[in-house]
């Protein structure tokens, strides 16, 4: 498999409404359109599939989710959970609440300004056979 893009991962800091974010600088993105029959109508179900290989050099930098929530100091690690939030590429904004200084911007605000803002639903550990062919897959909604 190969790297098709960038990824930008935010973070949920538990009990706040802010968020860390950390670029994948290689990832494969697998966008996903299905239609799912309602008795309303049809509606698209938007979902991906991301591969996030250990071998890169953010690997280094993974805590696993308890682990990474329990950290004072977050700064420098990421971890991959139900509830965070990708995107695809790499993306500058910071999620943050309302300051004095600073008006906030919300994940409502990121969804409105970039395409492919998904929800992560699923996490699978891929770590059998060599370093190199092993990898997170995060499916996103």
């Amino acid at each position: 498999m190969r790297s098709n893009t960038s990824m930008t991962l935010y973070n949920k800091v538990s009990g706040t409404e802010t968020y860390q974010r950390t670029v994948i600088s290689e990832v494969e993105w697998e966008n996903r359109k299905a239609v799912n029959g309602t008795k309303q109508g049809k509606l698209a179900d938007n979902t991906a599939r991301v591969f996030v290989w250990f071998a890169k050099s953010e690997y280094a930098n993974y805590l696993k989710p308890k682990i990474w929530q329990a950290l004072t100091t977050k700064t420098g690690k990421w971890t991959l959970s139900e509830c965070d939030v990708i995107v695809k590429g790499t993306v500058t904004d910071e999620i943050h609440p309302a300051t004095p200084s600073a008006a906030a911007f919300t994940l409502t605000n990121l969804k409105a300004k970039y395409d492919d803002v998904l929800v992560i639903t699923s996490v699978d550990t891929n770590d059998l056979g060599s370093f190199v062919m092993r990898h997170f897959e995060v499916g996103a909604k």
